[in-house]
Formats: structure tokens, C-alpha cells, sequence
């Protein structure tokens, strides 16, 4: 049963809004408070992107795409005109997948081949490799995967409920068992503060938010589990090369958008694949 008429999703999504609110307002930090007001908007924005249909999911893939793309084309150092490149696709490849799903992953290696050419063809030689590879990750990571945000329009509460859940138990388990034998391992040079603990409490997670919407299966838990933990952990890498902590300072409580869209925009193609 639902509420509204809102999916199954969407549904427990609201009610683990509501459930939480008192208990954030009242006893969270400032910063919890920001961060769940911040994810109250996110859920609103996604449910009536839903609602809405094919339509929705491409102003929400474009406008994910677009601010992640400048975030990251200052983080990795590129140039004004590669950043117009990855915006022209990123605008370009969900209205594409809400046209042709299929041609989104037929165009993709001439999408990559784009990103590449303006770095290789350049006059200054010595960046022309990292600036190339940094563009055709960018197009990847941040045109392609979002673009999956269209094709998969049917369930994308259902994919940004089982992230943020993910994300938020790995960090609550982390802080709580990090410390015990054997779950304290830190698997990840670029990404230190995680832990095996973190990673376990984001895979139960995972699997508690696809048994109670009725959508489990081991491919879905594998992708959130592996996917959301690993888009965490490539930002990260993005950041350190940088040199800064977050990716933005923009979004309340979080950072950048980057900052919360890591794990997504992993999680996204894998669910893609996975529910087709």
C-alpha cells in the first residue's frame, strides 16, 4: 500500500523523512540538520521527477550532470573549452536516452573519442595525456552515467533511496564498529576514514531498502553494496589530486554536488543493466 498514489519508494521514503525529522531537529548537530534538510529537498525533487515521467528524469539527469561538470572540470584541471564539451554532451545524452535509450550506449565511444581530441590536439604537449584522460573520465562519469538516470526513470527514488541509505549506514557503522577487530581494516589508500565496518553497514543497508520496496535481488544488492562505496572512493581520488576537501561549498551540509553524487553516478549504470 502507498500514499497518494506515490511508488512503493517513495512511499518508504517519506515515511523514513518523517520518522526522522523530530529526532534530527531536536537533537542533531547543525550539520545533521542541514544535511537532512538538504536530502528532504533531494527526495522531493526525485519523487515529482517520477511523477512526472521521461520528462523529469532528463531535467534531473541535466541538471546533475551540468553542476557535477563544473566541479569536476575545476577539480581535475581542465580548460574552458573541454568543460563546454562535457556540458554540450551532458545536456545532449539524456534528452538522447529519453529519445533513443539505446543509442545513449551506441554514441558513447564517439562521446569519449570527443572528449579526447581537443587534449591531444593541443600545443602544449606535456598535459595533453592527463588532460585527455581527465576528459574522457569526465565524460564517462559524469555525461554517460547520468544519462542512465533517464532509462531507469521508473525507479529513481528507488535508486537514490538505496544510495543515500547506503551512504549513511556506511558512515554510521564506520564511526560505531571501525574500531573492533576485524571490520577496522581500511581498504582504501585514497579514501582512509573507510572501513570494512562501513562497508558491511552500507551493504545491509542496501539489502533492508530492496527487501522492503519489493525489488531485492543479489545483481541490485551487489550494485548498490560495490557501487556506492566505490563512487565515494573516485571522488575522493578527485579531491586529493586537487588538493581540497570537498568539491563545492554550495549545497548545505554536503559541499558540492559531486560530493553527493559520487556514489550515484556508479550506482546508476550498474541499476541500469541490472533492472533492464
Amino acid at each position: 500500500m502507498t500514499w497518494l498514489g506515490l511508488s512503493v519508494s517513495a512511499t518508504v521514503g517519506l515515511i523514513m523523512l518523517l520518522v526522522t525529522a523530530l529526532p534530527v531537529l531536536v537533537f542533531g548537530t547543525s550539520t545533521i540538520r542541514l544535511r537532512w534538510m538538504t536530502w528532504a529537498v533531494i527526495g522531493v525533487i526525485v519523487g515529482a521527477a517520477e511523477a512526472i515521467g521521461v520528462v523529469g528524469a532528463v531535467i534531473v539527469a541535466v541538471a546533475v550532470s551540468v553542476l557535477c561538470i563544473v566541479e569536476y572540470v575545476r577539480l581535475a584541471g581542465l580548460r574552458t573549452v573541454d568543460r563546454w564539451v562535457l556540458i554540450a554532451a551532458g545536456v545532449g545524452a539524456p534528452v538522447l536516452a529519453a529519445v533513443n535509450p539505446v543509442a545513449v550506449n551506441t554514441w558513447l565511444p564517439f562521446a569519449l573519442l570527443a572528449a579526447a581530441v581537443l587534449p591531444v590536439l593541443s600545443r602544449d604537449p606535456e598535459s595533453a595525456l592527463p588532460r585527455a584522460t581527465a576528459a574522457v573520465f569526465g565524460m564517462l562519469w559524469l555525461v554517460w552515467a547520468p544519462a542512465q538516470l533517464v532509462i531507469i526513470h521508473q525507479d529513481l527514488t528507488l535508486l537514490v533511496l538505496t544510495v543515500a541509505l547506503t551512504d549513511v549506514a556506511s558512515w554510521a557503522a564506520g564511526k560505531t564498529l571501525g574500531r573492533l577487530p576485524g571490520v577496522r581494516v581500511r581498504p582504501f589508500a585514497v579514501s582512509p576514514n573507510k572501513t570494512v565496518a562501513g562497508l558491511l553497514g552500507g551493504a545491509v543497508a542496501a539489502a533492508f531498502v530492496l527487501v522492503v520496496t519489493g525489488q531485492f535481488s543479489w545483481v541490485l544488492l551487489l550494485a548498490a553494496a560495490v557501487g556506492a562505496p566505490l563512487g565515494d572512493v573516485v571522488a575522493s581520488m578527485v579531491k586529493r589530486h586537487a588538493g581540497v576537501k570537498d568539491a563545492g561549498a554550495w549545497l548545505p551540509g554536503f559541499g558540492g554536488l559531486l560530493d553527493r553524487a559520487d556514489s550515484l553516478l556508479v550506482v546508476a549504470p550498474l541499476f541500469a543493466v541490472s533492472l533492464s
